[in-house]
C-alpha cells in the first residue's frame, strides 16, 4: 500500500476549488496576503476513472518558494471530482487536494504509478491519458478520500524543465 507519509517530504501544493475565480483571487489577496497569482485556462484530455475525457479548468497559482498555492475553477468536461467533492456554495475557497512532487527521471514517475495501482486507491485523473517516456510533464489525482478525506495529486516534471513556473521544486529541490 502506498503510504502518503512516505511522500510528505515532497509536498509542494495546497489546492482549492472555487465557483468564481475573480472573487477567489481577491479573497486570497485580502485574507491570506498571497498576491501575484498567475492565471490561466487549460484544456487537456485526461484518463478519468478509466475513460479518456476532455477537461477544461481555469487556474490561479502562486509560487511561494518551492511550494504552490493553487485555485481551480472547473469549467467543463471531467469536472466531477471538483464539483462532487466540495460544496461550492459554502465558501469562495474549498480545500480539495494536496500535491506531491515526484522528483527524478521518468522511471520515478513509472514507479509511482505502479505504487498507486497496488494501493487500492483509484486514479481519478491521469495526464497524459496514456503515459509515455517522451512526456515532459505528468500528473495524476488519486482518490484518497476514503482514507484521508481529500484527493492527492502527484506531479512529475522532466528535470530539463527546471525554471518553469509550474514546477518550482525543480530549480530549488525540496529539502535544501
Amino acid at each position: 500500500m502506498i503510504h502518503l507519509g512516505d511522500h510528505y517530504g515532497q509536498l509542494v501544493q495546497m489546492s482549492y476549488i472555487t465557483r468564481d475565480m475573480d472573487a477567489a483571487v481577491a479573497h486570497t489577496e485580502a485574507e491570506m496576503g498571497i498576491s501575484g497569482l498567475s492565471r490561466g485556462e487549460a484544456e487537456i484530455e485526461v484518463l478519468s476513472y478509466g475513460q479518456k475525457r476532455p477537461l477544461i479548468v481555469k487556474s490561479a497559482i502562486a509560487n511561494l518558494g518551492t511550494r504552490q498555492f493553487e485555485i481551480i475553477q472547473p469549467v467543463s468536461g471531467a469536472i466531477e471530482i471538483y464539483t462532487d467533492a466540495v460544496d461550492l456554495s459554502g465558501h469562495i475557497l474549498n480545500f480539495h487536494h494536496i500535491g506531491i512532487a515526484v522528483p527524478g527521471a521518468y522511471s520515478e514517475w513509472e514507479r509511482l504509478l505502479r505504487e498507486v495501482e497496488t494501493s487500492g486507491d483509484e486514479f481519478a485523473y491521469l495526464f497524459p491519458a496514456i503515459p509515455s517516456p517522451d512526456d515532459k510533464l505528468c500528473f495524476c489525482y488519486v482518490d484518497t478520500r476514503l482514507r484521508l478525506g481529500h484527493y492527492t495529486e502527484y506531479l512529475w516534471a522532466d528535470p530539463s524543465l527546471a525554471g518553469i513556473p509550474a514546477a518550482p521544486w525543480l530549480t530549488t529541490p525540496l529539502g535544501t
